[in-house]
């Protein structure tokens, strides 16, 4: 890719090679800004086209309200929804969060709370059987839909908005990455699990959601990260982030419940591994198979696009291990109910690595553990983030990469 910019916007991503990222038509032309978005959401998320005006002779009036256009006259797109407004709040949140600050605020059952001790918004949640898994732990697709549940309600009370509310408003909130790992032992139905959240705002359009589940003895079950951005929806259905503006008005209230001590994202270092610790080893697997998968209504939320929590599972009818006890996932591009996906399994005895292309394009890859408690690493992220392109390289007839920090075919 040819952009004169894309030096000087790399020195701010040291991480991130430029040829791990698939540029689409166009992205010579961009911006800083630009530039910034897609790198940072690991080519995610991709710029609005500007529309592009002819210049006027006479002196152009002031803009009606809602028009296109900035007081600083620059040409914005017409289709720019309004935010919500968050200023009001439902009946949920009679205990409004001060100006000065949190303070503690009681919780319930599908009504979120506040430890001002732990510095999280907190909710009981209820293990039924559905949430249960054969291997005696709750299933890896409950948990992170619990994690789901606690961010959309949390946005409900503080906000008085919900993910409805910004469907309607062509806006939606899409996970790109994310990690939970079951680091406890074995969980029975009907048992309560405690949620703990706290989310970060870097850099618009992301959000990162810290998140721990602890079971009813205090000791930690579950801990999760979710990378979560803030889009708008052009007609056509494609999904743009937001930009720092309409970013800002967004999280001004849910600002007020991040934790300083987790902080660890910033503008100009967004990606997931670095929130994450090294194996000190490269993933080397000892089997390669691909597989068909074809994208499943039950697989997709309102959205009609894939629903994150249910990857873990759909992985499971492409790997048949019964016994997943840590995921990562990166969600690259969205993929709707009917869309074929070609699954390329690398695996080993504990571990596989997926990666999902729609014909050439990858749209999902994933990293799992299974049957013993193990921490997901950088490496194992790495294979399914930059190092990718060397490995579709391979998938396509490539010859085999060569070793790296980060893998080792050399046993397939």
């Amino acid at each position: 890719m040819d952009n004169p910019l894309l030096a000087s916007v790399l020195k701010n991503f040291p991480d991130v090679q430029a040829s791990s990222l698939s540029w689409p038509a166009g992205a010579e032309s961009w911006d800083e800004k630009d530039l910034e978005l897609f790198i940072g959401s690991g080519g995610f998320l991709k710029p609005r086209k500007k529309k592009v005006e002819p210049k006027k002779l006479e002196t152009e009036l002031p803009p009606a309200s809602g028009s296109g256009t900035s007081k600083s006259g620059t040409n914005q797109p017409l289709s720019t929804p309004e935010l919500p407004s968050t200023g009001k709040a439902t009946s949920a949140s009679s205990n409004a969060t001060p100006k000065d600050g949190p303070e503690d605020m009681q919780s319930a059952f599908e009504t979120p709370g506040f430890s001002k001790e732990r510095s999280a918004l907190t909710m009981p949640v209820r293990v039924h059987c559905e949430d249960t898994s054969p291997i005696g732990h709750v299933r890896l697709e409950s948990l992170v839909a619990f994690c789901e549940r606690i961010r959309s309600l949390a946005l409900k009370q503080v906000m008085g908005v919900s993910l409805a509310d910004l469907k309607e408003k062509k806006m939606a909130i899409l996970a790109t990455e994310y990690v939970v790992e079951i680091v406890g032992k074995g969980f029975r139905v009907l048992d309560t699990l405690r949620i703990d959240t706290t989310p970060e705002f870097p850099s618009a359009p992301l959000f990162p959601w810290h998140t721990n589940l602890f079971a009813e003895d205090g000791s930690l079950y579950m801990r999760g990260l979710f990378g979560l951005n803030l889009c708008q929806i052009s007609d056509s259905g494609a999904y743009s982030g937001i930009d720092q503006k309409q970013y800002d008005v967004f999280a001004k209230d849910l600002k007020k419940w991040t934790n300083p001590d987790k902080t660890v994202f910033s503008r100009t270092q967004l990606r997931f591994f670095n929130a994450y610790s090294q194996a000190g080893a490269p993933f080397k697997p000892t089997s390669y198979k691909q597989v068909t998968y074809v994208v499943r209504a039950s697989d997709c939320d309102m959205y009609n696009v894939l629903f994150q929590a249910r990857v873990p599972s759909m992985m499971e009818s492409c790997h048949p291990r019964l016994d997943a006890m840590a995921f990562y996932v990166n969600l690259r591009l969205s993929c709707r109910p009917g869309d074929p996906l070609t699954v390329h399994v690398f695996a080993d005895e504990d571990s596989a690595l997926f990666i999902c292309l729609r014909e050439k394009d990858p749209v999902l890859t994933a990293f799992g553990h299974y049957g013993k408690v193990k921490p997901i690493s950088q490496e194992a992220m790495k294979c399914a983030s930059i190092r990718l392109t060397l490995l579709l390289k391979y998938i396509a007839g490539g010859p085999k990469p060569s070793p790296c920090e980060d893998f080792d075919l050399s046993n397939i």
